[in-house]
């Protein structure tokens, strides 16, 4: 019986980590206030810098290539912008809208940070940061993705999360204790 559950939690961990190694069938495009991906909020003092990280996660076909704008309220400032030492083409401006692509044999299958933005708040008040559609993108505005694949085809991806100043996004966690848990149930 105990080798019989040994072997069934066995199973079930090398299935959970597969699972959670599995690459998504579309991409995702997202701003984060640190390089580790695990905030999406900041709230900076009037005339404190922060940081805005633009990362993508490429979907099961990876990435080459990516078209994108970023929009910004006019109470955040950009102070410098880092670009992705493996990006080897860079057209256009983030705000105007930017095409950029991963130099030859760089195809990227996991999280790749395009950009690292050291800003300024000059106001602290509630605001965003998004990625938006590339205005230039035919035949409509788009974000989008160029896949690895012979040819490079292009393919739709997902705005993953805003940069919220100021406020809570919905990805929001409330801390609580075990018991806490327990009384709910």
């Amino acid at each position: 019986m105990k080798k019989a559950l040994l072997i069934a939690a066995a199973v079930m961990f090398v299935a959970s980590s597969a699972f959670a190694q599995a690459k998504p069938p579309v991409g995702y495009i997202g701003i984060f206030a640190d390089a580790a991906r695990t905030t999406n909020s900041v709230c900076p003092a009037q005339y404190g810098q922060f940081q805005a990280w633009i990362y993508c996660l490429p979907s099961v076909n990876g990435l080459q290539a990516a078209e994108f704008a970023v929009s910004s309220p006019a109470t955040a400032v950009t102070l410098v912008t880092n670009q992705n030492p493996l990006i080897s083409v860079a057209l256009g401006s983030l705000g105007a809208g930017i095409s950029v692509a991963f130099s030859e044999g760089a195809c990227q299958m996991d999280w790749v940070w395009t950009h690292n933005l050291v800003m300024m708040s000059l106001a602290a008040v509630p605001g965003q940061i998004k990625i938006i559609p590339h205005p230039g993108t035919l035949p409509v505005p788009a974000y989008q993705f160029a896949t690895c694949q012979l040819g490079y085809p292009i393919e739709p991806c997902i705005n993953l999360t805003p940069l919220y100043i100021c406020s809570d996004g919905p990805l929001g966690v409330q801390e609580t204790n075990w018991g806490a848990i327990k009384s709910l149930f």
